[in-house]
């Protein structure tokens, strides 16, 4: 029993937990720096780094369930365990959200105060060095992004990259990244109340301020909660991993064309599903050969692919892939047959932009 728990927290996300760990570091200081000053901005600050942290923790136990192999009793695995703890966490953190926003209300129309000297120089010391954790998580949550999506790109490019490709990266590096987005703009909204206030420029600044990340973070929440809903049921593979599976697949040899193809993201595995082309004349080894292969590439390509369920079907001289809708279907040509993928494929995507231009 010692032994498995050993090998659970070996495949665990450790990053996790040390972000988990500075989080709650970063709360505690927080929260004393509200205690002392009784600024709503630095409350809400507070509850910010405690629910990140929460986040964090959840997904690292998750992390450890999702380690453990299917069993007879579980064959699918464990994987939506990950998601189930993190939905949890996120109902926890709309609650805080909430609270924190009925706090910086009550700060704006009831009993606005400024910060005092010395409390506005012990807030904004202690959001310099947030700003300085938060902003190195964040940027290493772009670097996961970029790598997940096979890209080497850095600086102002990684960053462009970071929002555009967000959608391919892990569940967990998803949450890192918006989370870490928010609290860099939260520290930034919390700095700028708090020196309005200092400044008597708007006595209600610092109210204001708690209250925009109370309604930044109950955002965060409903968006981390729908993330993980959307794990648990189960939801289609952005676009750009279906192409790429369904290219490793046409480059099999003996696959004439992919007829249909359903690639559903549930949890953290990938379900492939689909009805490919063979030629009338391979025998059925053959076809169990050519399943067999393309397995084994789809697995080294997506490590975390669950299932891989083909059906076959004799070549009918169409040519579907390229138009996921199949409203742009063409027959190929009676020479086709004997090309290579590539130029077959090729006359594909030629046709595709001929047609879309």
């Amino acid at each position: 029993m010692g032994r498995q728990a050993l090998d659970l927290l070996k495949q665990a996300n450790f990053t996790a937990l040390q972000s988990a760990l500075g989080n709650y570091l970063l709360a505690v200081f927080k929260w004393a720096a509200c205690q002392a000053t009784g600024s709503p901005a630095m409350q809400a600050e507070a509850v910010h780094s405690f629910n990140d942290g929460s986040a964090q923790a959840a997904v690292f136990l998750g992390s450890v369930c999702a380690a453990r192999k299917p069993n007879p009793s579980f064959p699918n695995g464990f994987g939506r365990l990950s998601n189930l703890i993190v939905l949890f966490v996120a109902i926890f953190m709309g609650i805080n959200a909430v609270k924190t926003i009925q706090h910086g209300y009550q700060a704006i129309f009831l009993h606005p105060a400024a910060t005092t000297v010395s409390g506005f120089w012990w807030n904004q010391a202690v959001l310099a060095a947030s700003l300085l954790v938060d902003g190195y998580v964040l940027y290493q949550a772009m670097k996961d992004i970029g790598q997940e999506a096979e890209s080497e790109a850095r600086g102002i490019a990684l960053i462009k990259l970071s929002f555009e490709k967000y959608h391919l990266a892990s569940p967990e590096t998803r949450l890192v990244f918006f989370e870490d987005l928010l609290a860099t703009v939260a520290i930034v909204i919390a700095s700028t109340g708090i020196t309005l206030t200092y400044l008597d420029i708007f006595p209600w600044g610092d109210g204001l301020a708690g209250l925009i990340i109370g309604v930044l973070l109950f955002g965060i929440a409903v968006k981390v909660a729908w993330e993980n809903i959307k794990g648990l049921i189960g939801f289609t593979a952005p676009v750009e991993v279906v192409d790429e599976i369904a290219d490793t697949i046409m480059k099999v040899d003996g696959v004439e064309d992919v007829y249909e193809l359903d690639v559903v993201q549930e949890g953290s595995y990938l379900d492939v599903d689909g009805t490919i082309e063979l030629p009338e004349h391979m025998s059925v080894a053959q076809a169990e050969d050519v399943k067999y292969e393309i397995e084994n590439r789809l697995k080294k390509i997506y490590p975390n692919i669950h299932n891989v369920t083909l059906n076959i079907q004799e070549d009918d001289a169409l040519s579907r892939w390229g138009s996921r809708e199949y409203g742009r279907l063409r027959r190929k040509r009676s020479t086709g047959k004997n090309d290579s993928f590539h130029s077959s494929h090729q006359s594909c995507e030629d046709t595709g932009t001929a047609a879309a231009s």
